[in-house]
């Protein structure tokens, strides 16, 4: 509640009402802690890693200008691009009408060694993911792509769907994709108010690609196929062809929490820490 609006007031926080936030948290971590109650503000959140509110309303408020309301950002040197991230489609494209892929989708059809076969994969190191192309049980084609750390295995997936899906288009005859991945498989077919615009895409390409089936099938349970396409998109982590793909809003709010929480602990300086020394040693004498 005390973050309602804040992409409006909070990207530059006056001196005043810094100090009402504070006065507003401080009764919380106090309560948690047990500690005095002429604890310094500050040491309690240090204790508890509590970032101040005021920080905490500034983090918000680059959020939802930058992904919300797609706006640049500049805030103590730093630059957010709303262009930098994905933007989450709230308008109806496909008319419900004409939203009837159900039966090109299928996570019950038997597994067989046929037609293309699609993964993603993350590590440390990165995202990456792959697909492969099977005739006669033969791989006739590989294709490995290469992703950001900061790229979510549902992006990696869904970008291997598509580009499987791409590829199968530019022939006519029936051609079945098969994915270990359930969660992708459903969002393609479960909601067409999806607001992921990759999701809209494979939705958009099985409407107009009648001939594309695709099909869900579990993973690791011995299926030759399916390792070895799990093993391509490994490798396409360090083998891939770069991509440069949005960046998920879900990465904006993991830095900006990083972000903030750092310059928080510099922000409380050497007297707060011994504040937090101190109270640490009263305690166990206490």
């Amino acid at each position: 509640m005390l973050l309602y609006g804040a992409s409006a007031w909070a990207l530059s926080v006056p001196p005043r009402l810094e100090i009402n936030l504070a006065s507003i948290q401080r009764i919380f971590p106090l309560y948690i802690t047990g500690s005095y109650g002429n604890t310094p503000t500050a040491a309690l959140r240090t204790i508890k890693g509590i970032i101040p509110l005021h920080v905490k309303a500034q983090q918000e408020a680059i959020y939802i200008n930058v992904t919300c309301l797609r706006k640049e950002i500049e805030s103590e040197g730093l630059s957010y691009q709303a262009k930098d991230y994905e933007e989450k489609i709230k308008s109806l494209i496909t008319h419900p009408s004409l939203f009837n892929i159900i039966n090109q989708i299928s996570t019950t059809e038997p597994y067989k060694e046929d037609n293309n076969f699609t993964d993603g994969s993350s590590t440390e190191m990165g995202t990456g993911c792959s697909y492969c192309a099977f005739g006669n049980g033969i791989k006739v084609l590989e294709w490995k792509v290469k992703l950001e750390n900061f790229h979510t295995m549902f992006q990696a997936e869904l970008m291997g769907l598509k580009q499987s899906i791409i590829r199968a288009s530019q022939g006519n005859e029936i051609t079945k994709i098969w994915t270990d991945r359930l969660s992708s498989v459903m969002a393609a077919v479960l909601d067409p108010h999806t607001p992921y615009q990759l999701v809209r895409d494979i939705q958009s390409l099985l409407t107009h690609n009648r001939n594309i089936l695709v099909k869900w099938f579990k993973a690791h349970v011995g299926y030759r196929v399916n390792e070895e396409v799990d093993t391509l998109a490994k490798k396409a982590i360090t083998e891939g062809i770069i991509v440069k793909a949005l960046k998920p809003q879900c990465e904006l709010k993991q830095y900006l929490q990083q972000l903030f929480f750092k310059k928080n602990i510099k922000i409380f300086g050497i007297k707060e820490t011994l504040d937090v020394l101190f109270i640490k040693c009263s305690k166990q004498f206490t």
